[in-house]
């Protein structure tokens, strides 16, 4: 489990898995905002792209970044793996924070699910419950790996 304290720590990290500053992924961040668009929509809880999403799938699309070597466990920021009720849990989480949400990538771990909201603050989706994870990307990371994690609903309208 990598050791965060600081934003250099997650450039650090992302970047030993293949990120660089100015990456450009817009081609695959495009085709995974088109299938999860379209994947909602027959699911029967459409969600529409968000700018924050949008921007850093723009720069992230496609990347594995590990967190355990020797146990595969890993993030990725791809199209979530099939999760039934994927789409329902966020359209619910959605309306307790009273933000719309985008899904930005999975833990293969628990499965669980990021999601990104309008103003930019990153949620972890886990079986356990849902999770406030920080605001951006170098915040979200860090507090990932925070222990414990800050309760969503404290973030509820």
């Amino acid at each position: 489990m990598p050791h965060l304290k600081v934003p250099a720590d997650v450039d650090a990290w992302f970047t030993e898995n293949g990120w660089f500053p100015g990456r450009n992924a817009a081609e695959q961040a495009s085709a995974f905002v088109a299938e999860v668009v379209e994947e909602s929509r027959k699911r029967g809880f459409p969600v529409e792209p968000l700018p924050t999403a949008t921007a850093f799938l723009a720069e992230h699309a496609g990347l594995r970044v590990m967190h355990n070597v020797e146990r595969d466990w890993y993030i990725a920021f791809t199209p979530v793996p099939d999760w039934v009720s994927l789409f329902e849990d966020m359209a619910e989480l959605s309306r307790r924070l009273g933000v719309r949400l985008f899904p930005v990538g999975w833990d293969s771990t628990d499965a669980e699910l990021y999601v990104v909201d309008e103003r930019g603050r990153f949620f972890c989706m886990h079986h356990t419950g849902d999770y406030y994870m920080g605001t951006g990307k170098h915040e979200a990371m860090i507090g990932l790996y925070a222990n414990p994690m800050q309760d969503a609903e404290d973030f509820y309208v």
